[in-house]
C-alpha cells in the first residue's frame, strides 16, 4: 500500500520552523470562503423561549473544523425523539435497529465493506417512516415498533428511500450498503489507484445491486435536523427538543394554509414568502454534544431563493453544521442561513459538498 501523503501540519513541521507554520495558516485563513458568509447571528425581532440555564457548554473553542468529515449522512426514521445511547442495541426491540446494526457491522471495522476514507454518518430521526404515516393516514394509529419496513433518508444524495424490508429480503442492508453507500468510482480514495479493477468494482458503488422493492424519491425540500439524543448526553436532551418547537414555530409564522402536497412522513411546514417546505426533525448523536444545540442544514441541489431572484440558492447541494444554537438565534438562522443563502461564522461547525467535499472557512 503507497504512503499516505502527509499534512498540511505535519508538512510544515516536517520543513522547520515556525515561519512554515505561520504561512500554512495564512494560507488557509486567506482562502475564499465556499459561500456567503456572515460573522454573527442578527438578534431576534420577535419572542423566542429563554436559554435553559446551567448547561455545561463549551464556549472558547473555535467551532470552525468541529465536524467530523463523512461521504454520506443515513438517516433511519423512527417516530421518537430519543434512543438508547448506541442506537444499534435496539435490534432486537424494532427494525430500524435490526436494519442500523446490521449496517454498521457491514461497513465497521472488519466489515464487508470498511473503508476509513468512506465514513458513513448513521443516524436516528423524529420523522415517522413513511408506512406508519400512511397507516395512520388510512386507518389512525399506527405503532411505529410493529412496523415491517425501514425508512431512510440519504444525504447529501438528498435521497428518501422506502421499503427496506428485511423480513422479505434478509440481505436487504448489503444490497443497500452496495448500492447506495459505497463511494461512487470517480471518488474512490486515491490511495487504492494501484489495486486491480476487480478490487476497485468491490470497493466502489453498484447501483444495479440495490433491491428492485426498494422506492426511492428526491428530497426537494430543505431539512432541518436538531440533535436530542438525551439518553446519549443530557444538553443535547434538553436543547434538542426546545430548538425543534423554535423552529417549527417561527417557521409556522410564516406558514401558509394552502395543502402543499408535502411527504406525509416528514414533519414539514410551509413558507409563504417563497413558498417552500421546510422538514423539521431531531436526530441521534452527531457528535460534539459539548457544542449543544447541535444543528443541520441540508439544502437540496435544486433548490432556490427567491432573494436571488429564484436563481440557485447559494447553499444548494450542501450540508451547514451549527453549533452552540440557542432559541434567540433561531430566527436569524432561518432569515440569514435558509433564505437569503448566508453561513453564520461564529456558530458554523463544518460542511459538506454534494460530493462529500468537507467544508471549511
Amino acid at each position: 500500500m503507497p504512503l499516505l501523503r502527509p499534512s498540511l501540519p505535519l508538512w510544515a513541521a516536517q520543513s522547520g520552523g515556525s515561519s512554515t507554520r505561520a504561512a500554512a495558516r495564512a494560507a488557509l485563513d486567506s482562502r475564499t470562503p465556499p459561500f456567503p458568509v456572515i460573522p454573527t447571528c442578527p438578534g431576534p425581532t420577535c419572542a423566542c423561549s429563554p436559554m435553559p440555564a446551567g448547561l455545561d457548554i463549551d464556549r472558547t473553542h473555535n467551532l470552525n473544523g468541529s465536524m467530523s468529515p463523512y461521504a454520506q449522512h443515513l438517516i433511519i426514521s423512527t417516530g421518537r425523539a430519543d434512543w438508547t445511547s448506541r442506537i444499534e442495541d435496539e435490534k432486537d426491540t424494532a427494525v430500524w435497529g435490526r436494519f442500523i446494526a446490521e449496517t454498521k457491522s457491514l461497513l465497521g471495522r472488519g466489515g464487508e465493506f470498511h473503508d476509513p476514507f468512506n465514513n458513513i454518518l448513521i443516524s436516528t430521526s423524529s420523522f415517522k417512516p413513511w408506512q406508519v404515516a400512511e397507516r395512520e393516514h388510512q386507518a389512525g394509529k399506527a405503532s411505529v415498533q410493529a412496523q415491517s419496513e425501514v425508512d431512510a433518508l440519504l444525504f447529501p444524495a438528498f435521497d428518501h428511500v422506502r421499503g427496506l424490508n428485511l423480513d422479505a429480503d434478509p440481505d436487504l442492508p448489503r444490497k443497500f450498503v452496495r448500492s447506495s453507500l459505497l463511494p461512487d468510482p470517480a471518488h474512490l480514495h486515491p490511495i487504492y489507484k494501484d489495486l486491480s479493477e476487480a478490487e476497485r468494482r468491490a470497493k466502489t458503488r453498484d447501483p444495479d445491486a440495490g433491491s428492485s422493492s426498494l422506492v426511492r424519491k428526491s428530497i426537494e425540500a430543505p431539512t432541518i435536523l436538531i440533535c436530542s439524543h438525551g439518553q446519549r448526553d443530557s444538553r443535547c436532551g434538553i436543547l434538542g427538543p426546545l430548538l425543534h418547537a423554535e423552529f417549527a414555530r417561527y417557521m409556522e409564522q410564516r406558514q401558509d394554509q394552502d395543502d402543499t402536497g408535502s411527504d406525509s412522513s416528514l414533519s414539514s411546514v410551509v413558507s409563504p414568502e417563497s413558498n417552500i417546505n421546510v422538514n423539521i426533525g431531531m436526530v441521534s448523536h452527531i457528535g460534539g454534544h459539548k457544542w449543544a444545540g447541535n444543528v443541520i442544514f441540508y439544502i437540496p441541489p435544486t433548490f432556490t431563493s427567491q432573494h436571488h431572484q429564484h436563481r440557485r440558492h447559494p447553499l444548494a447541494g450542501m450540508g451547514i453544521w451549527y453549533g452552540r444554537v440557542e432559541p434567540r438565534h433561531v430566527q436569524g438562522i432561518v432569515e440569514q442561513t435558509l433564505m437569503q443563502g448566508k453561513v453564520i461564522q461564529d456558530l458554523f461547525r463544518g460542511g459538506v459538498s454534494r460530493s462529500g467535499e468537507v467544508l471549511r472557512l
